[in-house]
């Protein structure tokens, strides 16, 4: 029985592609998300369990009494070693289904606003004490519904950050691109210097064209290997700020590369931030926005002072991290620093797969500030 649930809530999550769309034109709410949730939870649960239910049915198998005498001895002498993973193999699933169940339920529910006052020496003055949102890896969709994009808007809105951030992988669903449109839309103003985006590989795995139309039927600025102007000097152009450092300040953006393999993969975000950067005076302060957290590399060897990235989500099960990053994230999550340069990886403000131990969803605020 367990194993068919399994199969039947494999089959349901596999092809809930097909049936979204429908989904959403009845009105959709965030209701078919709680259902799909409860299959999810069962699934993973046996996900977890059957490697341990394996290692116990084996212990079983080889610590058998191979004698009666000695299981009467065992017996006397208190609980025996048949019992003890008897009772092993009860406790099992349980401890799977617990965990699959708070994994999904609290990574779904929670929302963690973090703040980093962020101090830089070369700070222009009329920077200083301005504040920058940042959401990335929502990843619009069955777990992801408008009603979160709203909170996480409402989340970096609260703490009163002059621009806002968003570092790819937006929406993996096509039938919530109206939907998402329209909140944009009605949220742009609260954010008085703008909204700046920078492609994830979803938006290419997706649907590029219609997302980036979408985005750009919004005041949300997308920038692809390319940067903006956010003050010629001395505050120009950003609201409410003015000062006598005549330094520009910039928002730059690269473009998710797909290379494959380690040298190749490292010459072409070289190129793209080279491109990115061909505009930008090197005396400017500028912000660089990449998907990918390897960028942060680049981000140092150009001495770019802030590099926000996302894609990893932090592993999202906080044991396996140490894992994920020898596997090649050497940028996981949290905040990088290299000389007066830094970076910063956010845990991801959605996910696709809502399973979350100790590693909630983010988003992430960052106070400039003008080092004494």
């Amino acid at each position: 029985m367990a194993l068919l649930l399994a199969v039947l809530s494999a089959f349901g999550l596999y092809h809930y592609e097909d049936l979204f769309p429908g989904l959403v034109a009845s009105g959709w709410d965030g209701l078919y998300d709680r259902k799909a949730m409860a299959g999810l939870i069962w699934l993973l649960a046996c996900l977890l369990a059957f490697p341990c239910l394996v290692v116990v049915a084996i212990a079983r198998f080889f610590c058998r009494p191979r004698r009666r005498r000695r299981r009467r001895q065992r017996r006397a002498s208190g609980v025996t070693r048949r019992a003890f993973l008897k009772g092993l193999a009860t406790l099992v699933p349980a401890a799977a289904l617990a965990t699959s169940g708070a994994g999904n339920l609290l990574g779904e529910r929670d929302l963690d606003t973090t703040y980093h006052v962020l101090k830089y020496k070369n700070l222009p003055d009329y920077l200083d004490g301005y504040k920058i949102g940042q959401l990335s890896d929502l990843h619009m969709g069955l777990f992801f519904s408008p009603r979160r994009l709203q909170e996480a808007l409402d989340a970096v809105a609260a703490q009163g950050v002059n621009r806002l951030e968003i570092t790819g992988d937006f929406i993996d669903e096509l039938a919530l691109l109206p939907k998402a449109r329209a909140i944009l839309e009605a949220n742009a103003h609260r954010f008085p210097d703008g909204i700046d985006f920078c492609y994830g590989n979803h938006e290419y795995y997706r649907d590029f064209n219609a997302i980036t139309a979408m985005l750009e039927a919004t005041p949300v600025r997308v920038l692809r290997n390319s940067s903006f102007q956010a003050s010629r000097g001395c505050g120009q152009g950003l609201k409410g700020r003015n000062g006598r450092d005549g330094r520009s300040f910039y928002i730059a953006a690269a473009d998710y590369s797909f290379a494959k393999g380690d040298e190749a993969f490292a010459k072409e975000r070289e190129q793209y931030v080279r491109e990115t950067l061909a505009k930008v005076p090197e005396d400017a302060f500028v912000v660089l926005l990449a998907h990918h957290s390897a960028f942060i590399d680049e981000g140092f060897a150009h001495h770019i002072p802030l590099t926000l990235c996302g894609h990893t989500h932090g592993a999202q099960f906080a044991p396996i991290a140490p894992l994920v990053s020898a596997l090649g994230f050497k940028y996981l999550r949290g905040l990088f620093q290299k000389g007066d340069c830094k970076g910063y990886v956010n845990r991801g403000t959605g996910h696709w797969l809502p399973f979350r131990v100790l590693c909630s969803r983010e988003a992430s605020v960052f106070e400039l500030r003008k080092q004494a």
